[in-house]
């Protein structure tokens, strides 16, 4: 009866009058669904078949002139389950918020990626979610993990000076004390222009992990586009604070490639997270090898195979693996 009443709301919402009057109203979507064997390579666990709905989403967007240069802008979107395990068909609040625009480039108030987050997405060849995904293994530190989507901010794009191009993200801390206030400061300076794509972004949490002292996470992405082939590169350094005098410093990196054969396209990732742990906390040293075979039918639909191993070095060396593969479809 609950999910009867969920799709009865949605599809009252999308024929309502609002959207019919409103020629800016855009719907869409995604359907992410893989299929995959997994073994976390921990002796006494059994290997699993699995079928998953990663980041499926829903989601409405859209926009109104408000005059004087300046545009008003909204976005709700959602994770869908389709495979069952969520049992409602709703999954976690993704990018969404409302906003305006203009010259002065463009403000947003809500839960967004974070532009440390986004810096990265121009080299990734999975959809976040997946094990295939090297955000598996880089943007993390000290269990400490920065590929995140903040709740609670306000996020400033500058417009673009010719290929360059600003953002900044600032999320209070709303449970705030006299003594510890666990703010988040992210930002990035991008240049994208023809074949060239740089990005360096930077993050610091206040009060993270020791009361009175900032974690910090700084990286630097570049991708170069020869056509049917690209590739690109990140490295990264992040601080945890063990103390307040003390931290702990991890240096990740990652190589990326691909190459297109028609509809076709083979490509590669390897991440690798090491740190300055003493005894190389498992969260630490990390080495990620990932393949991937696509298909496209079509721009919104394509195919996919891929395998992904993931050894992580700690007091015992243990490799997860991951094979299977997927469709995507976008609307």
């Amino acid at each position: 009866m609950k999910q009867k009443l969920i799709a009865l709301a949605i599809a009252s919402a999308l024929s309502a009058p609002a959207f019919a009057d409103n020629a800016n109203v855009t719907v869409y979507g995604k359907a992410f669904l893989t299929f995959d064997q997994h073994d976390t390579g921990v002796a006494g666990t059994a290997s699993k078949m699995r079928v998953n709905t990663n980041a499926s989403r829903f989601g409405v967007k859209g926009e109104e002139d408000l005059g004087g240069g300046l545009t008003g802008l909204y976005q709700f979107e959602v994770e869908m389950d389709a495979d069952g395990n969520g049992g409602n068909g709703l999954g976690k609040t993704r990018n969404s918020g409302a906003g305006v625009k203009g010259d002065f480039g463009q403000v947003v108030l809500g839960i967004w990626d974070s532009p440390f987050k986004v810096a990265h997405n121009a080299i990734e060849l999975f959809d976040n979610t997946s094990d295939w995904s090297a955000i598996k293994t880089i943007g993390i530190s000290a269990g400490k993990d920065y590929n995140t989507r903040q709740k609670n901010m306000v996020q400033y794009w500058s417009p673009k000076f010719g290929a360059l191009q600003a953002a900044v993200m600032y999320s209070p801390d709303e449970a705030k004390t006299t003594t510890v206030n666990k703010s988040i400061l992210s930002m990035s300076a991008t240049y994208s222009q023809d074949a060239l794509y740089a990005s360096a972004a930077y993050e610091s949490r206040a009060d993270a992990s020791v009361t009175g002292t900032n974690d910090s996470a700084l990286r630097v992405v570049g991708k170069y586009d020869l056509g049917d082939v690209w590739v690109g590169a990140m490295i990264e350094n992040i601080k945890t604070n063990t103390g307040a005098t003390t931290s702990v410093t991890g240096n990740n990196l990652e190589l990326v490639g691909a190459f297109k054969m028609g509809a076709s396209s083979l490509a590669a990732s390897f991440a690798k997270a090491g740190s300055t742990a003493v005894g190389a906390a498992a969260a630490n040293d990390v080495n990620q090898l990932t393949l991937k075979y696509t298909y496209k039918f079509s721009k919104r639909t394509e195919a996919f195979a891929a395998y992904a191993s993931k050894k992580t070095n700690g007091a015992t060396s243990v490799t997860a693996t991951t094979v299977g593969g997927g469709l995507v479809h976008s609307f």
